[in-house]
């Protein structure tokens, strides 16, 4: 009998999540598809969702037909729980609470404000893995929650079966090409994964989008694909990554923490901003952001020297400009808290490439 390791990653994931189950997408835009559509969201409902994303949350909220609503951030990068409680009652569907680099902000607050207004929550948990609120874990706290590379959480059985209708009448399995050519992208770009030629072509593919949003040129080919066919879940390649990624996760686990005290040290002693987080809240942060002037010259400086100084996001949804903004139901000028933050926003890495001469060559920069 052939083992199915789709189905074995979705097991250890629920197990390591605390979620009653778990389904595994090719991406995180199809999770989320599939979870919207399993939460009744239909052609013209409107879904809140943060005003610092990606293409790929808005991409799924548009395949359903549905309304993207932005709502403005704070401090802590997520949305501002004012911005919730200023829409009329019943007039989200949904609202998508993103833990950005790891941090879930006043989320208890937002909580609060989704239940007053009546909208349902889903969880964005890409950056969050493991992390907790009131010692219980991030993506329990909604309906369900999305991320972690293409997983998708329930938090009740009567959700999973509406999950499993909609995997049923709209996902197909990945495909036979993807699963060929996955393993001889990752082996040709592992090499470059912590060399100063990869973050030279980080800095490179940065400016790039900068370029065009500043030009007004577009990014988006199309509008949005036919929902139909559109979800795909994950194949044996991604499942068996997936599963090497939870046995070695409290490994990477103390070596964010160590480095993320290790910037904060180096930060406070050079007076910079720490990054607020709120006393609730345990997190392994991803990044550590820090606002800045001059943040393409520092960009700049840093790819040149191959440091991992990055400067996504570009917009509000990155990575579209101007013209493309428009598509996905964006006006400059919506959200401007985060339209200014994105224009200072840098952030370090807290992964296995920092070190101790790294970050001391970063401060350099920022200090410069």
């Amino acid at each position: 009998m052939t083992k199915n390791f789709r189905h074995e990653y979705e097991e250890a994931f629920s197990r390591f999540a605390d979620a009653p189950a778990a389904r595994a997408f090719s991406l995180g835009r199809h999770a989320l598809f599939i979870l919207l559509k399993a939460l009744d969201v239909n052609p013209g409902d409107k879904v809140g969702v943060c005003a610092f994303t990606c293409l790929a949350v808005v991409e799924a909220i548009k395949v359903c037909e549905a309304i993207p609503v932005y709502l403005d951030i704070d401090e802590y990068l997520c949305i501002d729980p004012h911005e919730i409680l200023i829409q009329d009652a019943g007039s989200l569907k949904v609202v998508i609470l993103q833990h950005t680099f790891g941090n879930p902000g006043r989320f208890e607050q937002n909580l609060a404000a989704c239940n007053k207004i009546g909208a349902k929550i889903i969880e964005d948990c890409a950056h969050s893995l493991a992390c907790t609120w009131n010692n219980q874990k991030l993506g329990k706290w909604g309906e369900g929650a999305v991320g972690q590379g293409g997983m998708l959480t329930v938090n009740s059985s009567t959700l999973l079966e509406k999950v499993d209708r909609q995997i049923k009448r709209f996902a197909a399995p990945a495909p036979k090409k993807l699963e060929f050519i996955l393993p001889s992208l990752q082996r040709a770009y592992h090499p470059l994964s912590q060399s100063r030629l990869d973050c030279y072509l980080g800095y490179n593919y940065s400016r790039l989008r900068s370029m065009l949003h500043s030009s007004g040129k577009s990014f988006l080919k199309n509008d949005f694909p036919s929902s139909a066919g559109y979800p795909r879940l994950a194949g044996d390649t991604k499942a068996k990554a997936g599963l090497k990624q939870i046995e070695s996760w409290p490994e990477l686990h103390q070596i964010r923490l160590q480095n993320t005290a290790m910037i904060e040290e180096y930060f406070s002693d050079a007076g910079l901003s720490l990054w607020p987080i709120e006393p609730q809240a345990n997190i392994t942060m991803m990044r550590y952001p820090l606002r800045v002037y001059k943040k393409w010259e520092i960009v700049h400086r840093a790819g040149i020297r191959g440091l991992d100084i990055a400067g996504w996001y570009t917009s509000p949804v990155h990575p579209l400009s101007d013209a493309d903004l428009a598509k996905v139901d964006y006006r400059l000028g919506y959200c401007p808290r985060a339209e200014g933050t994105i224009e200072r926003l840098i952030h370090l890495p807290t992964g296995p490439s920092l070190n101790k001469r790294k970050l001391q060559a970063m401060m350099k920069i920022l200090n410069g």
